[in-house]
């Protein structure tokens, strides 16, 4: 009696985590990375390019992807980037640059001394429900080092559509998007120091 009296606290105890809520499923976890990347033909500048971090709202360059119903921004559940995006995009316009071949070197901001540094502010990082796409656009400055004289600005922007209403699509499109992005980014930046540079030799 005394051991059937014993036994009974330990089956209500498992009896009671039993009905405990089940823990939510783990988040998705979604990488921003330059992908494949075109090589330019043309020769690459006797120059190295900086990059430095992007500035924007916090709600776009964080962990979260983000979902825009017009005036409202929704943080899509259970997903993050496996990184801040600031990070994340930062990184990916350096190997961007690196990998177009259009610099003699590329690097973040702070790692080594440049001639150019762009300086940049993302404005849209986000899904639009109305479009069904995603959207990337960036405020952006080549600058030149030092001096910090602004070279040329230039407002970039792209697009990639979304195949379905999922957080892995929309990560997939954003994730295009800003390669895309960064693809027209480092066009422009060399394009802008090639023109500055002649300018400087024919003077």
């Amino acid at each position: 009696m005394m051991r059937a009296f014993l036994l009974t606290p330990a089956l209500m105890l498992g009896g009671c985590i039993s009905l405990l809520p089940e823990q939510p499923p783990p988040p998705r976890i979604y990488v921003l990375e330059a992908g494949e990347v075109v090589h330019a033909e043309a020769p690459a500048l006797a120059a190295v390019i900086s990059v430095a971090a992007p500035t924007g709202e916090r709600s776009i360059l964080g962990g979260d992807l983000v979902w825009r119903e017009g005036d409202e921004l929704i943080i899509i559940g259970q997903s993050q980037w496996s990184a801040r995006a600031e990070a994340s995009l930062q990184s990916m316009l350096v190997e961007t640059l690196a990998r177009q071949g259009r610099f003699r070197a590329a690097t973040p901001s702070g790692e080594a001394r440049g001639d150019y540094e762009i300086r940049w502010e993302v404005l849209d990082f986000e899904v639009s429900a109305a479009t069904m796409h995603a959207r990337f656009a960036a405020d952006v400055k080549l600058v030149a080092v030092p001096g910090r004289a602004v070279i040329a600005q230039r407002h970039v922007a792209a697009e990639a559509e979304l195949t379905e209403r999922t957080s892995s699509a929309a990560a997939n499109a954003l994730a295009r998007a800003a390669r895309e992005g960064s693809a027209r980014i480092g066009e422009f930046a060399s394009e802008a120091a090639a023109q500055a540079s002649a300018a400087s030799i024919s003077r």
